[in-house]
């Protein structure tokens, strides 16, 4: 189960929601989607911050009455945290309503070495890579 985000992670993940917060102030409401999906990606191996970032997507959706997105969103809300606290979700997945809830997505290359524990290597819904014991 995974709880605590490591440092990189969470500080790459607070650094997108800064860059959300400010495209969405200037109005660059794309760009301030693309900050969303990004920090999704990062953060869906973790419930509290998977919720998170789908708790925000829901309310983009909202501000931009966009009914598909709200829908899309509920729906992940109720089961992306079970996912995450079980280690089980679609690797590189950019959250939207937009995507298939369970499509596995490549990781973008920036994020790579970051994610770098990411298991890209396991058929379906995978997570964290785990450790040998």
């Amino acid at each position: 189960m995974n709880f605590k985000m490591p440092k990189a992670w969470k500080e790459a993940y607070k650094e997108e929601l800064r860059q959300y917060r400010t495209s969405l102030n200037g109005l660059n409401l794309p760009q301030a989607w693309r900050h969303l999906e990004r920090a999704h990606i990062i953060g869906q191996y973790h419930p509290v911050p998977h919720t998170a970032i789908h708790c925000r997507m829901l309310w983009f959706g909202l501000r931009s009455a966009n009914l598909t997105e709200v829908f899309g969103q509920i729906l992940r809300i109720a089961g992306g945290w079970l996912g995450s606290l079980l280690n089980r979700i679609p690797v590189g997945n950019t959250g939207g309503a937009n995507v298939y809830i369970f499509a596995r997505m490549p990781i973008p290359e920036d994020l790579r070495e970051l994610l770098a524990d990411a298991d890209v290597e396991a058929k379906g819904l995978a997570g964290i890579k785990r450790k040998p014991r």
